[in-house]
């Protein structure tokens, strides 16, 4: 931390004794500082190093009629980033949040615990070919694979956040590029599985990747944007990771891996990931113009679990379980002021490179969402007298409207008014629904990024 704070100082001490600031569409400047619309630049006198130092503070607001979770504002991220070209083959993407963790013991799905980027790529065709390495989003799904900052809602839909990769972020390498003129992008690759571990617990790995057709790019037609992909992961685990935990966006858990049975002697139990995993999902967005869009995403997903007494401490296997799950959503979006060329292409995450965008620095944008989403799943044991409180189908159906303000890609004030139906036979989603059938919340994010 200490490290992250000296390095932060002195990119700050190099930004206020550079001596002028180049522009972005000027590659003959020899000039150290320079800014463009992705924020502000450093570069060597020969242009072959290029630093882009940053960060990402972001503070939440959550609102509930109900009484659990509590309502209040807090620090949902707090980044210090620095991203930048070694050459014209090598760049990296190093940062460290500083938002303060979760109380020990508090049920939080991973989607909401800080964690950062960091991985470094070859480039030896630019953006035709990366091979990237290290902790970054996952590349499964559109939603995955667009940064928290650009999303169009606070956060990301169920069929990412809880479903398809409720880690967001795994540790591993991949290729990946863009080909055909922009046609075609590719990614696959190897990775833990365990979301942002220091190391592979279980000692295996899972393959995971994405392909997405642009068919009509480059022609100049209102369906020219259309796109449409597929993703898939399989993986094989052993002795692996907890299952994460499910929960709304506004952090309503309706999906514990861990519980206890028992009344005189209770003991505990947690599920853990114990054999193969298998997923695929479906994307496809249809941007119309500049100002209007369309998009939908579905995702299947089998998961084989162990059913572990941890009552003494050790983790003693008493029961297998699966999990199949189905989710899928619908989203409309359109700018009122402004368009979405402000913001980077969704799904990408492709290499910072100067100039790139030729969007105005701090051009304003007032962006409508709507998103319909809709989550089964079912679990099943060979050990029902477990008393999974899991056990059986859980069902969510959510409806949210979101409101983005943007100045630039910059600054994010943004409101999403939620509400989630809970329907099906399990234990926790009958007693979600007994308190209240249709939970709602109201969420806000102050976000400021560079």
């Amino acid at each position: 931390m200490f490290a992250a704070r000296l390095a932060t100082v002195g990119l700050c001490a190099a930004l206020l004794l550079a001596p002028a600031r180049a522009r972005a569409d000027d590659p003959a400047s020899t000039d150290p500082l320079g800014d463009d619309a992705d924020g502000i630049f450093l570069r060597s006198r020969d242009g072959a190093i290029v630093l882009f130092p940053g960060g990402r503070l972001q503070i939440d607001g959550a609102f509930f009629q109900q009484q659990t979770p509590k309502s209040g504002a807090y620090v949902r991220r707090a980044q210090v980033e620095l991203r930048g070209w070694l050459g014209p083959l090598f760049y990296f993407d190093v940062s460290g949040d500083f938002a303060p963790a979760p109380p020990a013991g508090a049920d939080v799905a991973p989607s909401a615990l800080p964690a950062a980027d960091e991985y470094l790529s070859f480039a030896p065709f630019g953006d035709r070919l990366l091979v990237q390495a290290g902790q970054f989003d996952v590349p499964f799904t559109l939603e995955n694979r667009t940064s928290d900052a650009y999303t169009d809602f606070i956060e990301r839909a169920m069929v990412a956040r809880s479903l398809g990769a409720p880690r967001n972020k795994e540790i591993g390498a991949m290729v990946a590029g863009l080909v055909g003129d922009g046609r075609f992008y590719y990614s696959a690759g190897l990775f833990n599985g365990e979301g942002p571990e220091f190391r592979n617990i279980d000692n295996q790995s899972d393959t995971i990747g994405r392909l997405v057709a642009t068919p009509f790019a480059g022609r100049d037609r209102w369906w020219s944007g259309l796109s449409i992909g597929g993703s898939f992961w399989y993986g094989n685990h052993v002795l692996g990771p907890e299952a994460p935990v499910q929960a709304t966006p506004g952090g309503m858990v309706f999906f514990e891996p861990h519980w206890t049975s028992g009344q005189t002697a209770p003991l505990s139990f947690e599920l853990h990931e114990q054999g193969t995993v298998t997923a695929f999902g479906g994307e496809l967005n249809l941007p119309i113009g500049d100002r209007f869009g369309l998009r939908g995403e579905v995702v299947w997903k089998r998961q084989h679990l162990a059913e572990d007494d941890i009552s003494q401490g050790l983790a003693t296997p008493v029961g297998d379980a699966v999990l199949d799950g189905i989710g899928g959503y619908g989203e409309l979006w359109f700018w009122l002021l402004g368009d979405s060329r402000l913001l980077p292409a969704p799904g990408l995450e492709l290499p910072r490179r100067i100039g790139a965008s030729e969007h105005p620095l701090l051009a304003e944008g007032l962006e409508l969402a709507l998103r319909g989403e809709v989550l089964k799943e079912n679990l099943t044991s060979d050990s029902p007298t477990l008393g999974d409180p899991g056990i059986a189908t859980t069902r969510v159906t959510s409806g949210t409207i979101g409101v983005n303000y943007w100045r630039g890609r910059f600054v994010r004030l943004s409101a999403n008014y939620i509400v989630n139906a809970w329907s099906g036979t399990s234990i926790t989603i009958m007693e979600l629904a007994a308190a209240d059938k249709f939970e709602q919340e109201f969420l806000l994010r102050f976000a400021m990024s560079l």
